[in-house]
């Protein structure tokens, strides 16, 4: 029996994968979950394991494909079993579940057809295609059309008209954008539109699609590319717009949700750090000779926000329509920063594991995220987020909520202040933390025993070693 293999939903984000590379060909035999494929997502290029065994009896997604999730690429089955068509899951959902039904192309919701609209402008080039132009200064286009256009950031003025049409439809545009955009994996998109580079201006090296590896130099070259007379100093040469697509879209879409949904609140607390640098400092030979990797007040930070969040299971929760379902687990967000963005990768079970293991952890998934390796389990699932802008000289700031989590942690940078002991000015080492929290599953008085723990244990750290 033919058992169809569709793309993987590899994250909550993704939309559609690529096929970068497959391991095995037509005919070969393959285990279930050896790995049989490379594909790249919006976030990371992740080895695809076969969810079967059998023959691999027919490739569908070639090499370099852009493929919706869910829709099959490959058919597994018994050797020399015929392959008939893959199963149409173009109307599905990303649930797998019949999609409703929509109105056709130039019709509201309600089946009435949209009203006419226009923008002025020159006639449109029919050099951009074989059909016939608009041949007036006029453009007609539906509202479904000139919506896709501006998502897209395309000219109306530019997509031809088709023969015998009075007005541009929502095919029309999305059928020009087919035509004319560049061909790009999702991860590339993403690397580009961080770095500002023009994907109309890379070659790719496998002469169809361009791949993340096919932007490596390109930013610099750009740079050299723009006239010396031109360049203004630490800045642009010219106005550079940036399409909001990608990780971005993604970032920009999450933020807005966590403000419109979550009661924000903020509590902020000052903590004496002398301890926590004082042990870092005597564990840093052992840790480093143990784990092979440099013990930060940041993993500290973690393990004593880990230690808490055991202690105080509400702020560890999250609200679920009439529910708050406090976690069984401990797992904490470390948010990192890329050039194109902000990934999470999680550490799991924080609270069972020790100062080294917390630093071991956090560097292999810092390493993973830099370098678009992170598996879908490796950011995914987190109760709880850390967010240290202390390497980048800020002494106070305020996060906005991982959702669906109910808190996150707002760790600033260590400074030496005057402050009074016993009566007499001393110095000390001194940080800001923030937590900033949902109000509908937590109470301000639980939140604000949570930062005072997390400050007990940072001022008091040899309580970890207990």
């Amino acid at each position: 029996m033919i058992t169809w293999i569709n793309m993987p939903r590899l994250g909550l984000t993704m939309n559609e994968g690529v096929i970068t590379r497959w391991m095995k060909k037509v005919g070969d035999t393959v285990e279930k979950g050896e790995v049989i494929a490379e594909i790249e997502s919006d976030k990371s290029t992740v080895p695809f394991e076969s969810p079967e065994s059998g023959t691999l009896l027919k490739i569908i997604a070639e090499e370099g494909a852009e493929i919706p999730i869910y829709e099959p690429i490959a058919a597994i089955g018994e050797a020399g079993e015929e392959v008939t068509e893959a199963p149409g899951t173009s109307g599905l959902s990303a649930s797998g579940q019949s999609a409703p039904d929509r109105p056709a192309s130039g019709q509201t919701a309600s089946g009435m057809p949209d009203p006419d609209t226009s923008v002025s402008g020159p006639a449109a080039s029919d050099a951009v295609s074989g059909r016939d132009a608009v041949p007036e200064e006029r453009v007609f286009a539906s509202p479904a059309a000139r919506k896709a256009a501006a998502e897209n950031g395309v000219d109306l003025r530019l997509v031809p008209l088709r023969q015998g049409k009075k007005r541009l439809e929502k095919a029309d545009v999305l059928s020009w954008i087919q035509e004319h955009k560049v061909k790009s994996t999702p991860l590339a998109k993403r690397v580009a539109e961080g770095a500002g580079i023009d994907l109309a201006h890379i070659q790719p090296a496998n002469g169809t699609r361009i791949y993340s590896s096919d932007l490596r130099g390109a930013a610099a070259e750009e740079r050299e590319a723009v006239p010396t007379a031109r360049r203004r100093p630490g800045g642009l040469a010219e106005d550079r717009r940036v399409p909001v697509a990608g990780m971005r879209r993604v970032i920009a879409q999450k933020m807005k949700e966590s403000i419109e949904t979550a009661a924000h609140v903020a509590l902020t607390t000052e903590v004496d750090m002398s301890r926590a640098v004082d042990l870092r400092q005597r564990l840093l030979p052992f840790v480093e000779k143990r784990y092979g990797v440099r013990l930060s007040l940041n993993d500290i930070v973690i393990r004593c926000a880990a230690e808490a969040l055991r202690e105080f299971p509400r702020v560890n929760s999250v609200f679920q329509g009439d529910e708050i379902i406090e976690k069984s687990g401990v797992h904490v967000g470390m948010a990192v920063a890329l050039e194109e963005g902000l990934v999470v990768p999680v550490i799991r079970d924080a609270d069972c594991l020790s100062l080294g293991g917390i630093a071991a952890e956090s560097k292999r998934l810092a390493q993973r995220a830099r370098a678009g390796e992170l598996m879908p389990d490796e950011y995914s699932g987190g109760t709880f987020t850390v967010s240290n802008l202390g390497m980048y000289d800020v002494t106070f700031f305020s996060s906005i909520i991982n959702q669906p989590e109910s808190a996150i942690l707002s760790v600033a940078k260590v400074v030496d202040r005057i402050v009074p002991e016993a009566g007499v000015p001393v110095i000390r080492p001194m940080m800001n933390l923030t937590v900033n929290f949902d109000h509908r599953p937590v109470d301000g008085a639980q939140a604000a025993q949570f930062l005072r723990r997390i400050r007990q244990l940072l001022e008091e750290p040899y309580e970890l070693l207990g």
